[in-house]
């Protein structure tokens, strides 16, 4: 009798277990075998946002993340509500500009029928009182909210290990190929055989490919997020997922900004900065990012310090939240700051499918959308694998999309790099 095929998935984040679940539903008859360094969704995944939403300017990115959304609203019917929290609580995006555009068509009649856009800043102001009284825009995207995607992540894991998935810790130092398939060396000698392997190890993905001789087009961005506590109540526990749209340059005193300038580390400070600080409440604390860093990073497993980041975003989130400027002024502690990789493409869309080696998959490049999308590409990864049919978006997420020339055309007239 011939034995099951050996299906190796390097990487247990978030993504990675959404495919070996997958996997093991649509291929209950294969060995799966999930490996990485640390325990499940140690690294890049337990610093999400835990955030989703299913509006995006682009149709093919709007079809995977509302995919991915009624993919997450199957497993709570499947296994329960109580399996992990998901909620419907929207995402606010603000303005000071009335007549600017936060979204390319958010004036259009379609968009405004599907979502929330209100331009009177008196109406603005009395619905949002913590609020700058300028705030001249909001849009409200109604198909979004909060998800926990470690507790979901867990779910899946339990149950694909249930259904036979093994879970290996360690660390992958070399990949050969031997006899039409893979032998894949760990760093505790374990030797692990594979017909099948696939790439899901988030900023490392392209440590991996070398492993085989290829790499991918990405690269690698350093975000953070902090938490500070409210002793000031200045957020309201009930606040929406808020997204301060407008660029500016950090309101700093004139001493502040001759110290500044005087340190070359520290210049950046006094640079225009773009829209997108993102603030929420959390369990009477307030989580804060600002994702304005595109500089590209050799990703490493401890995260390095930055200094002046909290007081970068408090300072520029006052712009839109003046309560805020007194926990500029004194931070509020504990302060617990965090930072993560967003790996990315030129677009920021994903890769998901076959690589150029035969038999070597991946999924990645999930920048900043990794949890709300990780069920529809782990999916998506194993419909490939599985040989079964694909959606329509799949070519638009492909690993040899800049080598499609109708991919290309689409690729080359997008005016948008997908930056969140």
């Amino acid at each position: 009798m011939k034995s099951s095929k050996k299906i190796a998935i390097c990487g247990a984040g978030i993504a990675g277990i959404a495919t070996a679940y997958y996997l093991s539903k649509m291929s209950p008859n294969v060995e799966i075998t999930l490996i990485d360094k640390n325990q499940p969704m140690a690294f890049t995944s337990s610093k999400s946002g835990e955030n989703f939403r299913g509006y995006w300017p682009h149709p093919s990115m709007e079809a995977l993340s509302s995919h991915s959304i009624d993919l997450m609203e199957a497993l709570q019917k499947e296994y329960g509500k109580d399996a992990f929290r998901m909620e419907f609580s929207g995402y606010h995006f603000v303005s000071h500009h009335a007549n600017k555009p936060i979204f390319a068509d958010d004036a259009a009649p379609e968009f405004r029928a599907r979502n929330e856009v209100l331009t009177d800043a008196e109406v603005i102001h009395k619905k949002h009182p913590y609020l700058a009284p300028t705030i001249q825009k909001s849009v409200f995207i109604k198909k979004a909210g909060n998800v926990d995607s470690i507790t979901m992540g867990n779910k899946l894991l339990k149950v694909a290990k249930a259904e036979g998935l093994k879970l290996v810790e360690g660390e992958v130092k070399d990949i050969n190929q031997v006899d039409g398939g893979f032998t894949i060396r760990l760093d505790n000698k374990q030797s692990i055989q594979a017909d099948q392997i696939i790439i899901a190890t988030g900023p490392f993905i392209n440590h991996l490919a070398g492993m085989l001789g290829f790499e991918f087009p990405v690269w690698n961005t350093l975000q953070r997020k902090f938490l500070i506590p409210d002793p000031k109540k200045v957020i309201p526990a009930d606040m929406l997922f808020t997204i301060y749209s407008d660029g500016q340059h950090l309101d700093w005193s004139a001493e502040e900004k001759t110290f500044f300038e005087s340190e070359d580390n520290l210049k950046w400070l006094t640079r225009a900065f773009p829209g997108a600080i993102h603030i929420k409440p959390e369990s009477g604390r307030i989580k804060m990012g600002w994702a304005f860093s595109t500089k590209a990073a050799t990703p490493q497993w401890d995260i390095p310090s930055f200094d002046y980041f909290p007081q970068a975003v408090l300072k520029g989130a006052s712009r839109f939240i003046p309560s805020l400027a007194d926990y500029a002024e004194n931070m509020p502690t504990p302060l617990i700051e965090y930072g993560g990789y967003y790996t990315r493409t030129k677009e920021n869309w994903p890769l998901v499918g076959p690589t150029e080696m035969d038999n070597v998959f991946v999924v990645g490049a999930l920048a900043g959308f990794g949890s709300m999308t990780a069920c529809v590409v782990g999916e998506l990864c194993a419909q490939y694998v599985s040989g079964e049919a694909l959606p329509w978006y799949a070519d638009y997420f492909h690993p040899n999309r800049y080598d499609n020339p109708s991919m290309q055309a689409v690729l080359d007239n997008l005016d948008l790099d997908g930056q969140l």
